[in-house]
């Protein structure tokens, strides 16, 4: 559910210049702080599309949360996987 009716719009967006990394912009009930958490419900299929070394931004780690509450790591890329992909 997106915050809606709050007096503090905020223009979510990533780190690079890719057009998908702007979210939309939102309505919160008070001004963001830095160390607020903001939390996107579905965001895996975002963030497995845009992965890329586009400005050196890191690609994402991949974890699975286990229904007993254990986080797991899947794969986490190194500088190694970058220099592979180089054509």
């Amino acid at each position: 559910m997106l915050p809606k009716g709050g007096s503090a719009a905020i223009r979510v967006a990533g780190n690079t210049c890719l057009a998908g990394d702007v979210w939309g912009t939102y309505d919160f009930p008070d001004k963001l702080a830095v160390g607020d958490f903001v939390i996107f419900d579905n965001a895996a299929r975002y963030t497995m599309v845009k992965m890329n070394w586009f400005n050196g931004v890191q690609m994402p780690v991949h974890c699975v949360r286990r229904l007993d509450g254990r986080i797991e790591l899947v794969r986490e890329f190194a500088y190694d996987d970058f220099r592979s992909s180089l054509s």
